[in-house]
């Protein structure tokens, strides 16, 4: 083709201001000859042939690896990196503390299991009042062939509105030292319904006796438990017709606190046994260990600088040397009495 018409051609094609059209004609590109690009006898493999003997020499060469890719090279620890990390470990527990927050105020805070209740009763005041309320809840309890045994009224640990100290005097084989205890206390006294608080029916004797000490155990527990203020409880108990009331127990909190710990009815059984059968309840054994050790002697009250309750240790010999004692004191106030009494009579006058 001549220059010409090269230029015939070109002037031909459509303006191309962006150069997109080619800049040759595509006809130029073929071969000239019209030969095909493999000879006739060329192997030609169809495309769907499937190789059936899975011949392993037709699988591709493996080439070994180049080797493993560097590594970059490992960061040092900034010196700022542990304070980060304690940071979220704070985030991370504040976070738990909220999420229990929102549980607690939602769902509710659960009960407190606090076991078996102590007593099935129990006094709906404190202080003195509440003392009154168990005097009243235990005497009805105590019984002797149907009658109630004894009235108890409940005081302070005083005399006349002064308040006493107790005075506790051990025994000879335990030094003899004289223990003063000054801690809030509780004075209960029993009264039966005879002259000097003595119990107007039945016979006199141990087993009764007996049952009083119980009385006064079941007195100190219940005050114990339920007035927690009170450290000593002073029980007084009737005495027999024409002594007076000489015969004391006296509890501290710490003497029974295996009682305190456990429910009422593991230490005594709900219902006071029989006058005749005392003896013989299964909860015998722990009330004379519980009270015989704490038993004394009122030796009343002595003022000095400060009024004291005095206790002695009891013992049958020393009660009886007692009450001859308090007789004869008796009978020495009523002669003076009596002879101040003549001295103050007016004379009669003569005619």
């Amino acid at each position: 083709m001549s220059g010409s018409d090269d230029k015939s051609e070109l002037s031909k094609r459509p303006w191309d201001p962006a150069g997109t059209q080619p800049k040759h004609d595509p006809a130029s590109l073929l071969p000239k000859s019209g030969e095909p690009l493999l000879p006739p006898d060329a192997d030609v493999v169809e495309s769907d042939a499937i190789d059936e003997e899975h011949d392993r020499d037709l699988l591709p060469e493996r080439h070994q690896a180049a080797g493993a890719p560097a590594k970059s090279a490992a960061r040092e620890p900034t010196p700022y990196a542990p304070r980060f990390q304690f940071l979220t470990g704070a985030l991370v527990a504040v976070g738990i503390a909220a999420l229990v927050g929102i549980t607690v105020a939602i769902v509710g805070i659960p009960p407190k299991h606090e076991g078996p209740a102590w007593s099935s009763w129990k006094p709906t005041s404190g202080g003195l009042q509440g003392a009154t309320e168990i005097a009243s809840h235990i005497a009805e309890a105590y019984r002797d062939q149907g009658k109630q045994l004894v009235n108890v009224d409940a005081n302070d640990i005083s005399y006349q509105g002064i308040p006493l100290l107790v005075a506790m005097r051990k025994s000879a084989e335990e030094g003899g030292a004289i223990q003063v205890h000054d801690e809030k206390g509780v004075l209960y006294q029993m009264c039966g319904l005879g002259v000097n608080c003595q119990i107007d029916g039945g016979k006199p004797s141990p087993r009764r006796d007996f049952l009083l000490r119980r009385e006064g155990l079941e007195l100190a527990l219940y005050t114990f438990r339920y007035l927690g203020d009170v450290k000593q409880v002073v029980v007084l108990i009737p005495a027999s017709p024409g002594k007076a009331q000489t015969k004391a127990l006296y509890f501290s909190r710490d003497a029974v606190r295996p009682e305190l710990d456990r429910p009422l009815t593991s230490s005594l059984l709900p219902k006071p046994p029989p006058t005749k059968d005392v003896k013989l309840s299964p909860d015998a054994k722990l009330v004379d260990q519980t009270t015989n050790p704490y038993l004394f002697s009122l030796m009343g009250s002595s003022f000095n600088e400060r009024g004291y309750l005095v206790l002695d240790p009891y013992s049958s010999s020393a009660d009886r040397a007692l009450q001859k004692r308090l007789k004869s004191q008796k009978k020495q106030a009523a002669a003076a009495a009596a002879q101040a009494a003549a001295g103050s009579a007016p004379k009669a006058s003569g005619g």
